[in-house]
Order: C-alpha cells, then sequence, then structure tokens
C-alpha cells in the first residue's frame, strides 16, 4: 500500500487558498464521529468559521439515517467542518450539493479521475462508493435558520478491506502519491468559495452534470413500496424529479434511492 503522509494541521494550511490559512484546523488520532465533535462545538459556541475536525480513524462514523461509515485509520480521510452561516433551515440542503460538487472538483484535481454523484450525498469511482458526505445543522434560538453548519465527508483512498455488508458497494481512490492533506485542503477552498453563494444556479448545474443517476432507471420505498422510476431532473433546490411508466411526475426530497450498476 502505498504511504500516506501523516495528518498535519500545517500541511493542511499550507494548501489553503490564503483567506483561509487562518481557519483552525485540529487533528485526532481517532475520535467516535467528527461530526458529533464539530456539533459540540457549536452548541457550545466554541467555533469560527472553517473550524475544521479531522481524525485518522473513526470509531463510530455516521452517515445519514443513522448507519455507519466504516472509517479505518490511516487509509482515508474523515473530517468536518464547520459553515458559520445563518441561513435559512429550509436551504441547509443545498449544502450538500455544494459539498459534493467540491469533493468531485478536488478528487479530479488531484488524479485527473472523473467522479460522479448518486444523489444525494454520495461520491462514485468506477461504480462504487469512495465517499459519503453527511450535512448537519444546529440552529439558532429562533429555529429559522442556522446556527453553525456541520459537514462531514469521508472518503477511501487506499481501504482495501472491507465489511462484509457493504465489500461489493464501497471502493477507494487508490491513486498513488495522493496526500491525504492536500485531498482535504482542496476540498475547503472548494467548499468554502461555492459557499460564498448557496444560491447560485451554476453549482446546480455542474452537479447536475456530474450526476450518476440523471435519465437513468431508480426505485426508492416510501410507505413501504417500491416504486421503479426515471430520473429526470435536479431542482434547484437539491430535489430529483423522476418519471414513472405513466409519465407521473414526482419529485423527491430526501429518500434513499437505488440504482443498478
Amino acid at each position: 500500500m502505498a504511504n500516506l503522509n501523516d495528518l498535519s494541521a500545517q500541511k493542511i494550511k499550507q494548501n489553503l487558498l490564503e483567506r483561509y490559512k487562518n481557519f483552525d484546523i485540529k487533528i485526532f488520532d481517532t475520535l467516535p464521529s467528527t461530526n458529533d465533535f464539530a456539533k459540540e462545538l457549536v452548541n457550545s459556541n466554541n467555533f469560527n468559521n472553517g473550524t475544521t475536525i479531522t481524525a485518522n480513524e473513526q470509531t463510530k462514523g455516521r452517515g445519514r439515517f443513522a448507519r455507519n461509515f466504516y472509517s479505518p485509520a490511516n487509509t482515508g480521510i474523515y473530517f468536518s467542518t464547520i459553515l458559520k452561516k445563518a441561513i435559512p433551515i429550509k436551504d441547509v440542503s443545498l449544502i450538500t450539493l455544494i459539498s459534493a460538487v467540491a469533493v468531485c472538483k478536488a478528487i479530479k484535481k488531484l488524479t485527473n479521475l472523473e467522479p460522479k454523484i448518486k444523489w444525494i450525498n454520495d461520491i462514485y469511482l468506477s461504480n462504487k462508493k469512495i465517499c459519503g458526505i453527511l450535512v448537519e445543522n444546529v440552529s439558532d434560538n429562533t429555529n429559522l435558520k442556522s446556527k453553525g453548519i456541520v459537514v462531514g465527508i469521508g472518503i477511501n483512498i487506499f481501504t482495501e478491506n472491507f465489511p462484509k455488508d457493504i465489500e461489493n458497494k464501497a471502493g477507494s481512490i487508490m491513486c498513488n502519491g495522493l496526500s491525504r492533506n492536500k485531498l482535504i485542503a482542496e476540498i475547503l477552498n472548494n467548499l468554502f468559495d461555492l459557499s460564498e453563494d448557496i444560491y447560485n444556479k451554476n453549482v446546480t448545474e455542474e452537479y447536475k452534470s456530474l450526476s450518476l443517476v440523471l435519465n437513468k432507471e431508480i426505485s426508492y420505498t416510501k410507505d413501504n413500496k417500491t416504486y421503479t422510476v426515471t430520473a429526470i431532473d435536479i431542482t434547484d433546490a437539491g430535489n430529483l424529479v423522476v418519471k414513472d411508466n405513466n409519465n407521473n411526475i414526482s419529485v423527491l426530497e430526501c429518500e434513499e434511492i437505488s440504482i443498478k450498476l
């Protein structure tokens, strides 16, 4: 297995754009969950915009629907960064789109690979999931706007052995010489640049261009019933527009979908 650079706050900062070099980068060998740690900081008001929690290993990494995210030591990157933005809670979902685009752009720049996005928050390479994104909001006192938005990102870089339940679905970047520190920095550069204007429709268009599911047959379950439909569009709000065999149109907001790859 290729040698990975040790995680280093200094090396991450060296690769940040000048305007982000003051970010507080915290490095841990092991944490239960970087998202949980970051949310505690937000709740205690002990954070700044760009505060980033990185762990070499997570023992209780989380994904959507409270699923575990496998986070073994030394083979991937697992970090959570905090956006200190007071945006309407209904618009926090846009940060997931921005995060997915930020990750894809960073991977492509540093590896020349072509990652794709499986709606809404998974990144794929060669039809295998290599990255999961978990965006969590901490509301202000009004419960109308965000106090801090935690963006958790886990990427398999050189992970080779996966648990049985995901071994046929999960993959890794497997790019020799890829620096974990550079990849974290490049994602942060993209994420904070793109989040300057979360309503920029160019981001939605870029997200759509990276989609793994548009114009493909997918399935989803709702109210204990499974539907097979075709994904036809993604709205500016990040919702997935689908059409069934009778040309009936539906809009999915947060349902989990599956696709045959």
